[in-house]
């Protein structure tokens, strides 16, 4: 894990908590003094850049079409610095991104894209990346750029087969790139330990062989997003922070 810097957060589903995740994760990791971070807002519906609002920087999409066109970035025209302490974004505003460039102009930037992710290493201690609820060249493009992806999931009978989806979508994003990309870890959003059929998912995933966080569902969740908020800002003795408290304990070294 230690050479896991650049962070995926991905799911083929949407509403499992990608976003969510990146937001206490990143904002968790400049909090507790990793050294800058920043997020990489790589799904065009923008929630990340929403939560932290816009100042006109250029987006996402035009980073790609700059990487592909002219393979040389202005990064300041594009990075959004202190959002909070430490923690910069590259934002997302275009929601008809996927319109406005083909799966040929995506597949067209995966190297370049890549490259200038891992330059950014230098810069930044870690790189949290919210990825788009698809199976398309857009989420490959964010999945082949990462050390390793985190899977946000629910304890659903679906999500069995969404996780053996993702987990080839990782694998196959290794052997394209030929480097080792792998699942990070499976993080469980909205958990409830009351539920009896809880147990028997827990069996199920673990015959994944890979860790697994489970975030406790929690009012205090639903507040900080409707406030802009993070979990540390709005309820930082929680068991929702206690939760994603563990998973910066055991899923992140303290010194890269």
């Amino acid at each position: 894990m230690e050479n896991d810097r650049v962070i995926a957060v991905a799911n083929q589903k949407g509403g499992v908590g990608k976003t969510t995740t990146v937001i206490q994760l990143a904002s968790g990791l400049a909090k507790r003094g990793a050294g800058r971070v920043l997020m990489i807002d790589g799904d065009p519906q923008g929630n990340l850049s929403l939560f932290f609002g816009s100042d006109g920087k250029r987006d996402f999409g035009e980073l790609l079409a700059v990487l592909r066109n002219e393979r040389r970035v202005a990064l300041p025209e594009f990075v959004r610095r202190n959002v909070r302490r430490n923690l910069d974004l590259i934002p997302a505003g275009n929601r008809d991104l996927r319109h406005e460039q083909s799966d040929a102009d995506i597949v067209a930037t995966y190297d370049v894209f890549t490259a200038f992710v891992r330059s950014l290493k230098e810069r930044y201690s870690y790189i949290i990346i919210d990825s788009s609820p698809s199976h398309s060249p857009l989420e490959r493009l964010l999945i082949r750029s990462s050390d390793a992806v985190i899977v946000p999931l629910e304890f659903q009978l679906f999500s069995v087969s969404g996780l053996e989806s993702i987990i080839d979508e990782v694998r196959a994003c290794s052997e394209g790139t030929g480097r080792d990309i792998r699942v990070h870890s499976l993080v469980f959003t909205k958990a409830e330990n009351k539920l009896n059929r809880v147990k028997s998912y827990r069996e199920i995933f673990s015959a994944f062989h890979l860790p697994v966080y489970e975030v406790c569902k929690s009012e205090y969740i639903t507040r900080s997003l409707e406030k802009s908020r993070t979990i540390w800002e709005c309820g930082p003795a929680s068991y929702a922070a206690r939760d994603y408290r563990e998973i910066l304990a055991k899923g992140f070294p303290v010194a890269p």
